[in-house]
């Protein structure tokens, strides 16, 4: 019989655990029935295997007629083992994107999310972002030494950085040998990463650069907003670039920047959404509308785990609305891409909406046709 793909989530039993149940097998037979679905084994390739080994031709089997085989037999496989979190978070890895083979699932399109895989596993996302790196650049002796329970999955996901020959070198030598490859390859990487805050650090000693001269009708803003302990879990952000407190965001003198009648667009995240209400006024704006770049993957909260961030549009005197045919729709779906940077489609919509008018974009990180830019990082 052929095995069912749920069937492979949890690793084969080897050697010596293999060889004493077959013996058992052998002399008792089969205890457990052995689960099939839609024809193939769900739960039991070993006890088919030991049948196969002994000959044991009694085989008693039952047929799984639930609506979701994926969770039985994590269910059948986490009570009958005593897997560590790093074993059950290769698993999840194992399991993400796979199938979720339910009875309404014909196209087998719906897929497990690692979110998903990592909650039915008991585990948090970042160890399965850790099992999915092993999974994908470890070599085979390290993902063993991780689905055994010889290694922890941290680990061996700094390990996994290592070309695969050196990898197997180190796994070779024990368990001792990859916690040492693992704490040198962390100390380097927060090397790596003092060294580029110090590089940030640098920049915010920097002069900011003068707003540019001349008036404009249009104008986009992306404020390096600085959040506070009470509005993210990290300094992350200030890690990445020179942010600014409201009060020095506010003091910019935009106001003389923008013609009589202009535009502004401006990005501001959920927890700065106060803030850049006071933003817009200062700048000499009315609040109007705003549009949604909705991201795939989730960010950090302390009531919702953001997925958005937010252009809010606002104008001054009387400033046109786009032609109707030129109004792009409010929602906008997107990868997240490099720290803070915005899509590129924000400034093609922009750039439909008022194509013949001069265009100005502050905190710019690199320079565009058709467009006035300032920043420090643009000026760098």
């Amino acid at each position: 019989m052929k095995f069912h793909p749920l069937s492979e989530l949890f690793p084969l039993m080897q050697g010596r655990e293999f060889d004493e149940f077959v013996a058992d097998v052998k002399a008792n037979g089969l205890r457990e029935p052995i689960w099939t679905y839609q024809g193939e084994i769900l739960d039991g390739r070993n006890r088919w295997r030991a049948c196969e080994a002994t000959g044991v031709s009694h085989r008693p089997m039952r047929e799984y007629e639930g609506d979701d085989p994926r969770a039985f037999v994590i269910s059948l496989n986490l009570h009958r083992r005593h897997l560590t979190e790093s074993q059950r978070a290769m698993v999840a890895a194992n399991l993400a994107n796979m199938p979720a083979h339910r009875p309404e699932d014909k196209s087998a399109n719906l897929r497990t999310s690692q979110a998903e895989a990592a909650e039915l596993l008991s585990v948090s996302e970042r160890t399965v972002t850790h099992a999915a790196k092993v999974r994908s650049s470890g070599a085979p002796e390290l993902v063993s030494a991780v689905e055994s329970g010889f290694v922890s999955v941290s680990a061996a996901a700094d390990v996994a950085e290592l070309p695969k020959s050196q990898q197997r070198e180190i796994v070779a030598r024990g368990e001792k040998e990859i916690l040492e490859a693992a704490k040198q390859i962390r100390a380097g990487r927060q090397e790596i990463r003092r060294g580029e805050r110090l590089a940030t650090v640098a920049a915010m000693a920097q002069p900011t650069p003068e707003l540019p001269t001349g008036r404009y009708p249009v104008l986009y803003a992306d404020p390096p907003w600085r959040y506070e302990f009470a509005e993210s879990e990290s300094r992350a952000i200030e890690n990445q670039y020179p942010t600014m407190d409201l009060d020095s965001i506010c003091a910019l003198n935009v106001s003389a920047l923008a013609t009589d009648d202009a535009i502004l667009f401006m990005w501001a995240t959920s927890p700065k959404l106060a803030e850049a209400m006071r933003v817009l006024t200062s700048w000499g704006f009315i609040y109007r509308s705003s549009a949604v770049w909705v991201k795939p993957q989730l960010g950090m909260g302390y009531y919702f785990r953001q997925q958005h961030e937010l252009l809010l549009i606002a104008t001054r005197g009387s400033m046109p609305a786009p032609a109707p045919g030129d109004r792009p729709r409010s929602v906008y779906e997107s990868p997240r891409e490099a720290h803070s940077a915005k899509p590129v489609a924000f400034y093609e919509f922009i750039e439909s909406m008022y194509p013949t008018l001069p265009r100005v974009e502050l905190f710019a990180r690199a320079p565009r046709e058709g467009w006035n830019g300032w920043g420090n990082q643009l000026a760098a």
